[in-house]
């Protein structure tokens, strides 16, 4: 088993539809680790292979500060100032895997299943995943800010980078 920390390259995007434009913004700064088998240069999921990452929400940006400030306020940011994936089961080979964890966003965790791409290369791990949340799921409201109201569906794309951190063999989340 082989346990990789998650670089400062790894990201979540996020993405909602509005009445005015789509709204896209991302989170860096993630923190966690994953745990996994590789063998040849292959991740081998199993019964010891977990994961977590999780980010600050008070790092989302869209790049427009007067909506920064208008969706940090409307998720609470200062009350609830993280986003977290835990990664329970891991399923697949070949690159591609079923995931199977909980997802902890606004204070309330729902179990997710989804499915991700994964693979080592150049001794880092390459985690490219996709996970849709309802964030009337998670107790927020759909956003509204004068003209433009939000979708309550937000699309999160994560692309984690991870570094072996210790163990015999690199991991995967």
């Amino acid at each position: 088993m082989a346990t990789f920390t998650w670089t400062n390259e790894s990201a979540v995007q996020v993405a909602a539809d509005s009445s005015v434009h789509p709204i896209t913004a991302e989170i860096k700064g993630l923190r966690g680790e994953a745990t996994c088998e590789v063998v040849d240069g292959a991740l081998v999921p199993g019964p010891g292979t977990t994961g977590w990452i999780e980010g600050d929400v008070s790092q989302l940006e869209t790049g427009k500060r007067l909506e920064d400030m208008a969706l940090r306020k409307q998720i609470n940011a200062k009350r609830h100032p993280t986003v977290r994936y835990e990664v329970r089961s891991v399923e697949g080979t070949g690159g591609t895997f079923k995931v199977t964890g909980a997802f902890t966003f606004h204070g309330q965790t729902q179990e997710f299943t989804e499915t991700c791409n994964a693979r080592i290369d150049g001794g880092r791990l390459l985690v490219d995943a996709e996970h849709t949340v309802d964030i009337r799921d998670h107790g927020v409201k759909p956003f509204k800010v004068m003209t433009l109201s939000i979708q309550p569906e937000v699309r999160l794309s994560l692309h984690l980078i991870g570094a072996e951190s210790g163990g015999s063999a690199p991991a995967w989340s």
